[in-house]
């Protein structure tokens, strides 16, 4: 399995982009699938400068409807084969996030609407086998893991103009089951990185996990939510773990101080060979 990071928060190489956001690459056994685009075209511009070919994608796949995420798909529409993109219907609700001061909401949605989009989407159950051995999971449910439900964010239900609490009903991640294990990719983990790994523990019991490439929503974390989330972590015992994006630099730091060689800092550019 090959792995390139196209976009992420962070950058170390002469001529390539950086955004808060996520594009991930992943070919396997003939399958080439996008994960996420970032919030612009700054994937495509670093996969020029690396020589990664974005034409013969057999997927995209969007973890969930956040303009960081997202933003990014229109410029790909300049491709001549536009793959299916796979994604959760939730994911087209509009979406904010709340600020400082009381009704006041920061649309954090994506930035583009449905109808102007040439791309065929195909909604996505809460498992999906797209190929044999390929799985997207979605509608993470709450697990008393000691991760507290999201809060801050907020969504308009269709039909409505009322806010609603946001629990990510959209957001889903990929499964590739191989002969080595599982490799996980995840885009923010909202409810969760413990949620989200307990949720695979129950599809694929026994399943040891290979690598985990994800963002886990720490950005903002106390120091006692991220060493718990480390504690939790270890439990399952992971090969290679990336942390990315809204992980943020504290919690990544304290990854890498506590799995070493296991733990590997991800960056724009970054291609990892399984």
């Amino acid at each position: 399995m090959n792995i390139t990071i196209l976009n992420e928060n962070l950058v170390y190489r002469a001529g390539l982009l950086a955004e808060h956001g996520l594009s991930v690459l992943i070919e396997e056994r003939g399958k080439r699938i996008l994960f996420d685009t970032g919030q612009s075209d700054a994937f495509m511009k670093n996969a020029a400068r690396l020589g990664v070919d974005l034409e013969g994608l057999d997927a995209i796949v969007l973890s969930h409807g956040h303009y960081d995420h997202c933003g990014g798909l229109r410029a790909l529409e300049t491709l001549e084969n536009l793959p299916p993109v796979y994604v959760r219907k939730n994911s087209f609700l509009k979406k904010y996030t709340a600020g400082r001061q009381l009704g006041d909401f920061r649309d954090i949605g994506i930035p583009w609407k449905r109808k102007d989009s040439r791309a065929e989407f195909i909604y996505t159950e809460d498992i999906q086998e797209i190929w044999p051995g390929f799985w997207l999971l979605g509608n993470i449910p709450y697990s008393p893991s000691g991760e507290e439900k999201p809060s801050g964010f907020f969504c308009q239900p269709e039909g409505t103009e009322e806010m609603a609490p946001d629990y990510f009903e959209d957001e889903q991640f990929l499964a590739v089951d191989s002969e080595e294990g599982l490799t996980l990719v995840m885009g923010c983990s909202h409810m969760g990185i413990i949620n989200c790994l307990i949720h695979v523990r129950q599809y694929f019991p026994g399943r040891p996990i290979r690598c985990l490439l994800a963002g886990m929503h720490l950005m903002n974390a106390s120091k006692e939510r991220i060493w718990k989330t480390i504690q939790g972590l270890e439990t399952f015992q992971i090969g290679c773990l990336i942390p990315v994006h809204c992980t943020g630099m504290e919690g990544i730091m304290a990854m890498k101080q506590a799995f070493q060689e296991r733990c590997m800092i991800g960056q724009c550019g970054m291609k990892i060979r399984l």
